[in-house]
């Protein structure tokens, strides 16, 4: 019985492969002389469909391990024009091994001198754990858009062990946190001062990532505290030079409808369960300079509620950022009257989040500023709040303007209007 024959296939042309040498890519030898010998080879006619299946799969399987040999991979490289694409955001920068623990040992003295007294513009950091010498924020300092790392966080003698983790303490010689980590500043510049706080940092990774980006040093970030890795962003914040804080929860008007998220202070708690909610978040991470507290519209028109804990940041040595997120508050009056180092929010930059509003906020800042000698906006990492600061802020200079870190406008603000009365307040 004959074997039934299948008609061939037309061959391909093997010697095309030797023609890759004229278009820039060369052939293994010992490969040249098989697809030589292969292409030589004298195939009869009635070849059996098996057998050619199998050569082509034999030659198929050279040039696999061909094409996939490191001189042709190489040789790809070379031929292809890299791209570098940046991305920013999404994970924080690794935070540096750093014990959170308060230091053994005493206090060393903070005397507060200008960092730039003797000549030294590369002193701005201090090693974690040793004693740092506390900058006076408004004594001399950098401009806005130079960076350098701010004081090593935590300074040693400055901060004690809790079941919150370590917590901001004044210290012995009675050096202050939101001066020891402030962001220098020349007191001898006249310019009206324009504070940024970009409130909300760390609950979206590519929004923290763009606006750490986009805005110069002078800015003030504000972290929250339920921040995944929360020790990575603030590290990289404060080694850019950017002063930061912390946004604590408060209650807001419509909670729980609004809630601001886990250890919110509430009216419905008292005043040593607030604290330990405060202190909570005071434990996340070191190096802030005080907190703000945007949702509080609430909380902050409740004086017995909120007198407690602006009692705990003064004892603290940090300070009181009045969002005034109603005209209720009374934060900035109880500040006043118990000494607290404080500041109040002149303006919601994205109130109105268009670039339309959003540079109307700004130009009111400039206003106020002009006319007061310094104000505060605040605002949040939105792109279009991004772009827009980022494309104002080269502008104040010819404004008689300067941005400065919030420490620079502290105590130095002109009283906002007080609340109206309670019997307005509508619930």
């Amino acid at each position: 019985m004959k074997i039934p024959q299948l008609p061939l296939p037309k061959l391909p042309d093997l010697g095309a492969l030797l023609r890759l040498r004229s278009e820039g890519l060369r052939l293994p030898p010992r490969l040249a002389q098989i697809l030589e010998r292969l292409k030589a080879l004298p195939l009869p006619p009635p070849f059996p469909a098996a057998v050619l299946l199998t050569v082509g799969i034999a030659i198929g399987a050279i040039l696999w391990l061909w094409l996939n040999t490191e001189d042709t991979l190489k040789l790809r490289a070379e031929a292809v024009h890299p791209v570098t694409i940046p991305v920013t955001g999404g994970v924080p920068p690794k935070a540096e091994a750093a014990s959170h623990e308060a230091p053994s040992g005493d206090a060393h003295a903070h005397a507060t001198s200008d960092p730039h007294a003797h000549g030294d513009t590369n002193s701005h950091a201090t090693p974690a754990g040793e004693a740092a010498t506390a900058p006076d924020p408004v004594a001399s300092g950098p401009g806005p858009d130079e960076v350098f790392p701010l004081t090593k966080a935590p300074v040693q003698g400055m901060t004690e062990d809790s079941r919150n983790g370590p917590l901001p303490t004044i210290a012995a010689d009675g050096a202050v946190s939101w001066q020891v980590y402030a962001r220098p500043f020349s007191k001898a510049d006249k310019r009206g001062r324009i504070a940024i706080i970009i409130g909300q940092m760390g609950l979206a990774g590519a929004a923290t990532g763009l606006a750490m980006q986009r805005l110069p040093p002078g800015v003030t970030f504000s972290f929250v505290p339920i921040a995944d890795r929360i020790d990575g962003w603030t590290d990289a914040a404060r080694n850019q030079g950017h002063e930061v804080m912390l946004s604590v929860p408060m209650e807001p008007l419509n909670y729980p409808h609004d809630d601001p998220g886990p250890n919110t202070l509430l009216l419905s708690l008292n005043a040593a369960h607030n604290v330990d909610r405060l202190e909570w978040a005071l434990g996340r991470f070191t190096g802030y300079v005080g907190i703000i507290s945007p949702t509080g519209s609430r909380f902050t028109a409740e004086p017995s509620a909120l007198r407690p804990v602006l009692e705990t940041l003064k004892k603290r040595g940090l300070v009181w950022v009045d969002a005034r997120s109603t005209p209720y508050t009374v934060g900035n009056l109880l500040a006043v009257d118990m000494g607290l180092a404080h500041a109040h929010v002149d303006v919601m930059i994205d109130q109105d989040p268009s670039r339309g509003g959003i540079d109307a906020a700004l130009t009111a800042l400039e206003t106020i500023a002009l006319q007061n000698g310094s104000a505060v906006g605040y605002g949040e990492p939105y792109p279009t709040t991004l772009e827009r600061i980022a494309k104002w802020v080269p502008l104040l200079p010819d404004k008689k303007l300067i941005l400065t870190p919030l420490s620079a406008v502290i105590n130095l603000q002109k009283p906002p209007p007080p609340p109206p009365p309670r019997a307005e307040e509508k619930h």
